[in-house]
């Protein structure tokens, strides 16, 4: 039986009710993030994925890989996403389930801008994601990585839902987000976003500074043309999305999750999406020095043969 965990009067444990031919069905919350990103979606897919079996998860909406972490080490959550340069840097009691897709670090301007490059935002107010997302954090890093600091911005927290809303009003001039390709609500429609459409900025020379200070992690990935609106294709920073769980969660719980992870690996795309995928056991056991969960392991073992 799983220990209790009792935190600012939550109790973190699997939710029981009857059902699979009179046996118990355990329901294990997983944190996702922002309604309408990738993250949230694809919990939502591998949710459904697990519906009809003994172990379900229940999906709960939060900011972001930031959030999702914390939540985790405070039990109040079984199973969280996290973009893995997050992850790693956090370590602890976060043990990895599986490298499941790659976040493409989107950083799009309104198309008649000027703004051309990353330097040319110094002095301008941007945006690098909603508060304790894995976009913010990650952000700061790649604002670094071209040789800028908080002080040379002015940096205003945008949610993923109010990306295109904030370039149409002029509240900031770039705005930054880590998802799929494309990501739906990021993409320019009637009476949603500039006039004249957005286009995203080449990240290509923050990539190399970042790969030479912090590794493979952050890998070089493009966003085709035609996403968004954009005649070009867009050079930028690939950072793969970690499915990440406790020491304390069960055996079972974890064994579940990779065989829906592995087996159903069709039902876990989204729809439209066109970006990288890793389900399958050779690169979802590719964590990044995280440490995979055991239970984890022997499964991955049993997939592989």
């Amino acid at each position: 039986m799983r220990r209790r965990t009792l935190l600012k009067g939550i109790v973190a444990m699997p939710l029981l009710a009857a059902g699979c031919a009179g046996g118990d069905v355990r329901t294990y919350r997983i944190a996702t993030g922002e309604p309408g990103g990738f993250q949230a979606e694809f919990a939502t897919l591998l949710s459904s994925a697990m519906a009809e079996g003994s172990t379900r998860l229940e999906p709960m909406n939060t900011s972001g890989s930031v959030r999702n972490i914390e939540l985790l080490e405070q039990r109040r959550v079984d199973f969280g996403l996290s973009l893995g340069d997050v992850a790693a840097a956090r370590g602890g009691p976060l043990r990895a389930v599986g490298r499941v897709y790659e976040n493409y670090v989107q950083f799009a301007v309104p198309a008649t801008s000027d703004i051309q490059t990353f330097a040319d935002l110094r002095g301008k107010r941007i945006s690098l994601g909603a508060r304790g997302s894995g976009t913010e954090w990650t952000g700061r890093r790649v604002l670094a990585a071209a040789s800028m600091t908080p002080d040379d911005v002015e940096i205003a927290p945008v949610s993923l839902t109010n990306v295109l809303e904030s370039l149409a009003s002029g509240m900031v001039a770039a705005a930054m987000w880590a998802g799929g390709v494309p990501t739906p609500s990021a993409i320019p429609r009637p009476g949603y976003g500039p006039a004249g459409g957005i286009r995203l900025l080449d990240l290509s020379a923050e990539l190399a500074v970042l790969r030479e200070r912090y590794g493979p992690l952050y890998e070089p990935v493009a966003v085709p043309a035609g996403m968004y609106g954009t005649r070009t294709e867009t050079a930028t920073i690939g950072v793969p999305s970690v499915l990440l769980t406790t020491t304390d969660t069960p055996d079972s719980a974890v064994t579940a999750v990779v065989d829906a992870l592995v087996d159903k690996a069709s039902e876990l795309i989204p729809k439209g999406t066109v970006g990288v995928q890793f389900l399958d056991t050779q690169t979802l056991i590719q964590v990044y020095g995280l440490q995979l969960h055991p239970a984890a392991i022997e499964a991955y073992r049993r997939h592989h043969g």
